[in-house]
């Protein structure tokens, strides 16, 4: 870096003579500063007259010499560990990404990508005879998963589900649900503890209330239930989610800010649930189509499957028996827009599906 590089470099990461920290309470950062994008590239092209390319340029010579100084200093202990509640989290989002992206160059890496961490965690992390465990790192996985562990791993299959409509996840998922409620879920209080009981020196048996940085697991855990009731069909998945926000009732009176989860739950549970089944081949442009109709609406208490003819459909229709009977029609694909897997007419076209979502939403 030049000293004619210095000026373009305040100007980006907003360095000022005395310091840029605006409240520091435990005076750590007094005269020093704390390098953020403080002006654009355009922004400082035209307060200095110099043009755009010089000024990238000017920044790539500061990042050589940042980098020249920082790796002189001693470098920060790094985190490795793989935690199955986190990548739960990220699976939904990869999966929720690829559904609502779909048609896109994008999507197929997205839903890649859930794939990838959801075969990990099942070849790594899942004891089928036993139970979930919550990390892994180097090479060793360990620790009773805790009903987060659960919650969020079963909320990112049921989205994979979604995206991708392998009976497989959603069967995990179900067995999954199942494990947790054996291992957590409190019968007489309604609601999931945050531990099985199993460890002796954990004194107390806590129930996690509050959406913050990351969800409570009761509040995941409600949507998930009523995701499966409106996919699978359960009246004890239901009970299990009444039970729960009967209980965070008063929860929700008295603070409702801090469990906007619990509330969207709240909301699932009122209202009229649907379901759109796309029958067709992946890929194929027809497909494609419809699913991509479906992505440009926001419908926050509806569930989508896809589903190909063959061995797809017979496995979900062994865990979704209304799909069994679903076919192509004149060897388009076609979907079905359903409420509590009660089905209009099939449709074949983007405008008369978008006619049908758009008659569901407003009914």
């Amino acid at each position: 870096m030049t000293g004619d590089d210095a000026p373009i470099v305040r100007r980006r990461f907003g360095i000022e003579a005395d310091g840029n920290a605006p409240h520091d309470p435990q005076g750590e950062f007094r005269g020093r500063n704390i390098l953020y994008v403080a002006q654009s590239i355009d922004d400082i092209a035209t307060r200095s007259g110099l043009t755009p390319t010089a000024i990238v340029d000017a920044l790539g010579r500061a990042r050589e010499s940042l980098l020249a100084v920082r790796t002189r200093r001693p470098r920060p202990h790094l985190d490795d560990k793989v935690l199955t509640a986190w990548n739960g989290l990220m699976i939904a989002a990869f999966a929720r990404a690829a559904r609502v992206r779909a048609g896109s160059p994008a999507a197929p890496r997205y839903l890649a990508a859930a794939r990838r961490a959801a075969e990990f965690i099942r070849r790594a992390l899942w004891k089928p005879d036993l139970r979930l465990l919550r990390r892994y790192r180097d090479g060793e996985a360990a620790i009773d998963g805790y009903a987060e562990d659960y919650a969020f791993l079963i909320f990112g299959l049921l989205e994979l589900a979604q995206a991708d409509g392998d009976p497989a996840w959603l069967q995990w998922a179900i067995d999954l649900q199942a494990m947790q409620d054996r291992f957590f879920w409190d019968d007489a209080d309604a609601s999931w503890f945050s531990t099985t009981g199993d460890d002796a020196s954990v004194l107390l048996r806590l129930k996690e209330d509050y959406d913050g940085a990351e969800p409570a697991p009761a509040s995941v855990s409600v949507l998930n239930l009523l995701t499966l009731e409106s996919l699978v069909g359960s009246g004890a998945w239901v009970e299990k989610a009444e039970r729960t926000l009967a209980r965070f009732g008063p929860r929700i009176g008295a603070a409702a800010r801090v469990v906007p989860l619990m509330l969207a739950g709240l909301s699932t549970w009122h209202a009229e649930r649907t379901q759109v089944v796309i029958v067709g081949p992946r890929d194929r442009q027809d497909t494609v189509t419809l699913q991509r109709e479906v992505a440009r609406r926001y419908r926050p208490f509806g569930v989508d499957l896809p589903v190909e003819r063959g061995a797809n459909q017979e496995g979900l229709a062994a865990l979704i028996p209304f799909v069994g009977p679903m076919q192509m029609r004149d060897g388009q694909a076609t979907a079905y827009v359903c409420r509590g897997f009660v089905c209009r007419e099939p449709v074949t076209g983007a405008d008369a599906l978008a006619g049908q979502l758009i008659r569901g939403a407003s009914a």
